[in-house]
Order: structure tokens, then sequence, then C-alpha cells
């Protein structure tokens, strides 16, 4: 094809974008080492579950649950992990398929829209730079657009966003069990774009309100996005207080997870975010607009209706994101997607034949993989690899049962790389704060295990760590230092005679 077709059959165009997506999706993708924070902590949390045969309790190492976030991400990793073996492909994997699958739902929304080119408003967010970077990292937030965009796409099939709506009940259900799916992901951020279909829909037909709270469909959403936390509050109450107050409100209304909080710490994450996360689209757009504009010519527009949706869906969770305290860039991932089915209907009728649209579609996508290239050649300080390759020119690893943080950020990326567990604790307690539902061990608690520990210490600090565990149960032989860091390792005390 030199030109994307308008209107291509739906088969046909749903091809194109599927191939579209994996070609991009997976480019590149196991290429760069896993980066920490974030990288090594999921990728650490599913070796754990895969390792311990635990798929209902997320954890950091054996003895410290984790439940800042549900366990989808880290099942879809552990399943990539148990079948493609520990790579970072494999832990990658699950992002590049749902990036895929989300280019899919793209074509299928903007088929509902009736725009001109549905697969230029799927290949606009494929090759958008935000949703690829997304893809490449392993967090939560590219499954969470997954799932968002079917709960979007089960709305828009139930028929409620045309002129007279008459409401389909399985895309109604299709609706929750994306809502459910989403939840089970990243908890009550999945259900954002709810609030602006309950908008839309109130405001448009207020008849149509109670269908789309569909009995059925809200047991979907019960079974598929409530099961997990049920079973845990079940069998531990005091979950239920952590998911509202630490992880809930302490997100919304406190600076405590200090994610750029403050009233103006939105303008450091948000705006870069889409700004950088549009390109090349963005700039796509003012060309073409601006060519527009000196012909006299006006864009194809959308429906006055699925126009007002796609600002709802866009600027209601924007609003949540700018007003509660945890901000961070890949929290706006969602997000593209209404932005490019946006841009995409300006530039359905960029030319009569559809050939500029082609070829801009053509070197989005030579960028996108690019992009993705470039990122795999970066040298970052987060780099696992790095510092495991790092540790073992000082440390022969296989003589340790665990490598030990104290007082200092942890690196649990080394996991992967070793296939030690790793751990964090603390001098005493309270040094490194409220961490998570289990507070970390201290140290001279670690220490009376007896296991083979490596302790990685931070040099500022060493002397008054060493002060508070002269009591400890276990002798602590200097290694070396490392990155501002001194490397202890604690040597059994002797067995006793007789």
């Amino acid at each position: 094809m030199t030109a994307i077709d308008r209107n291509p059959s739906s088969r046909r165009g749903a091809w194109l974008v599927l191939v579209l997506g994996l070609f991009v999706g997976l480019m590149f993708q196991g290429t760069r080492h896993l980066w920490d924070p974030d990288e090594g902590r999921y990728t650490d949390v599913a070796h754990e579950m895969v390792e311990l045969g635990d798929w209902l309790v997320p954890r950091l190492d054996p003895d410290r649950p984790h439940f800042t976030k549900p366990p989808m991400t880290y099942w879809a990793i552990g399943a990539s992990f148990s079948i493609f073996g520990n790579n970072e492909w494999a832990a990658r994997l699950p992002n590049a398929l749902a990036f895929a699958l989300t280019g899919l739902l793209v074509f299928g929304l903007a088929r509902r829209l009736r725009l001109e080119t549905p697969v230029l408003a799927a290949g606009i967010w494929m090759t958008m730079w935000g949703p690829v970077i997304g893809a490449n990292a392993v967090t939560t937030d590219t499954l969470l657009t997954l799932f968002e965009t079917l709960a979007v796409f089960g709305f828009f099939a139930s028929g409620m966003l045309d002129p007279d709506p008459t409401p389909w009940r399985r895309g109604v259900r299709l609706m929750w069990l994306g809502f459910g799916l989403a939840f089970l992901t990243k908890g009550p951020p999945g259900l954002l774009p709810l609030a602006a279909i309950v908008t839309f829909v109130a405001w448009r037909r207020m008849t149509c309100l109670v269908k789309l709270f569909d009995p059925l469909g809200l047991a979907l959403f019960a079974v598929t996005g409530l099961t997990w936390y049920v079973a845990l509050t079940w069998h531990s109450p005091d979950l239920l207080h952590y998911f509202l107050v630490h992880e809930i409100a302490g997100r919304v209304a406190s600076g405590e997870h200090h994610r750029n909080a403050g009233w103006f710490g939105w303008l450091a994450v948000y705006p870069p975010a889409f700004l950088i996360g549009t390109l090349p689209w963005l700039g796509v757009a003012a060309t073409a607009w601006w060519a527009r504009r000196r012909r006299g010519e006006r864009a194809a527009s959308l429906d006055p209706a699925a126009r007002r949706f796609l600002l709802l869906w866009f600027t209601l969770p924007l609003g949540v994101f700018m007003l509660a305290q945890s901000r961070l860039p890949f929290y706006v991932l969602p997000l593209f997607v209404p932005a490019a089915l946006a841009l995409a209907a300006p530039l359905g009728n960029w030319s009569g034949t559809g050939r500029k649209a082609a070829v801009a579609l053509a070197l989005a996508t030579v960028a996108a993989v690019s992009l993705k290239g470039v990122g795999a050649l970066a040298n970052a300080d987060g780099d696992a690899h790095r510092l495991a390759t790092e540790l073992r020119q000082q440390v022969d690893l296989a003589t340790l049962d665990d490598i030990v943080f104290v007082d200092t950020p942890v690196r649990y990326g080394l996991k992967h790389y070793t296939g030690v567990t790793v751990e964090q604790v603390e001098s005493y307690p309270g040094a490194i704060g409220p961490e998570g539902y289990v507070t970390a061990e201290t140290l001279c608690q670690e220490l009376a295990t007896g296991e083979r520990h490596l302790l990685i210490v931070p040099t500022r600090t060493l002397e008054q760590i060493q002060g508070r565990v002269a009591r400890c149960p276990r002798t602590l032989e200097r290694v070396g230092t490392l990155r501002g860091w001194t490397l202890l390792r604690a040597i059994p005390e002797p067995t006793p005679a007789g």
C-alpha cells in the first residue's frame, strides 16, 4: 500500500494494526537491561511468586509482603518468566502484547467514531512516544491502558454514544469486565474513565444511566476486580486500613510518597509528559492545521457528542491526577488514547489519497523504533545488570544467601541478574521510615538469622551504623567500596565445641 486507504475493511485494517503494533512493541524489547527502581521491583516480586509458588501474596522477599499494587502485572510477568525464562525480553513481553492489543482497540474505537482513517488513529497511538516508551518499561501502566481502553470500547459497543441510544447489554458487560481487570491492575485509578462515562450518559440521557449499571456487569466487575482484595482482607482485616489510608488517601491527599507533591508539582510532570509523549504527531497535526489555514480549508471533525466524550475522557482523569499529591509521568499513559483519537480526526482528510498520512505514519514508525533503539543503548545509574557485574568483581555471589541494603534505597533488580534474594533493613526502627504494609526488619534481626549476608551500607553513615549494631550476634568484615557504599560480609559466629 502506498497510502492509507480510507475506511479499510475491518479485517484488513485490524491485521495491519496488529502487525504494526507487534513490530513496534517487540523491537528492542529485550535489549535494554532492567533499570531500578521500578523495573527491578516489579520483576523481583514476579520472581518471588514463581519461586515460592504463592501467586496470591506479592512479596519483595520471602518475609516481606508488598501490597503497593494489585497482582495483575506481577502475574503477567511471572507467567512470562515461567514460559520464556528469566530474561529482559520475557519481563517486557506482557507490555508489548498489551501495546499491540490496545492498538487494535483504538482501531475499533476509531471505527465506532466513524473516523475516515481508523488505521491512522491506531497508528498515531502506536507511534506516539509516550505509549512507545511506556510499553518498553516494566510498570503497570501499559496493562492499565489496555484494560481501561477495553472498558471504553465496551461502552462504545453498547451503543450509548449513538444519537438514538439503545443500550446493548453485552457492551455494558464488556465495559465492566474491562474495569474489573483495570482495578486488579492498579486499583481505583483504573476506574477514572468511568467518571467520564457516567457524566456523559447523565448529561445526555438520564434513563440510560440505570442500564449502565447492569447487574450482571457489576457482578463481572466484582468477581474480576474485587476477589483478590476480599481474599486478602478476609485473612488479614488490617489490610483494608492499609489500602484505604496508605495507598489511596496517602497518594491523593498527602506527599508521603514523595512523588512531586505540592500545588505546583503537576507542572513539572504532566505538561512535559504530554509535550514529549505526543511527538511526533503533535507536530504533524500543527503542520497540517497551518497548511489548511493557508488554503482556507476546513479539517474533518468529530460528531459533537463524540468530541464531548473524548474531552471528558481526557480532562476528568487529568484533573484528578493534577489534584492528587502523588504524580508520575506514566500515570497519564491511558490518556494518550483519547489524545490519539482527537488528533486522528482532523488528519483523516489531510490529502485526497491519504498518501501524506501514510508517509507520516511510516516516518513515525521509524522514529518510534529508533527511539527504542537509542533507549536500549542508554547508560543509566539504575542499570541492575551493571551493578551486578560490579558486585561480582568484589564478591563471590555464589557464597551468599542474600544481599541486604541497610538504610538506603534498595536495588531489587539484582535479584534478576544474580539469583540472590535482595532485602532492605534498617539499622534502628524507623531509620527508613514507614515503607509498605510490613515494616522492614532491623539489621540485628536480619543478622540473627545466621544466613550468609552481604551488607550494602552508605559509606557516609558507616560509623553510626556500626555503632548501633555493635551488639548484634555477628562479626562484620569489610569487603570493599562501591558507588558510595561500603560492602560488609557477615561472618558466622563459631559453633561452640561439644
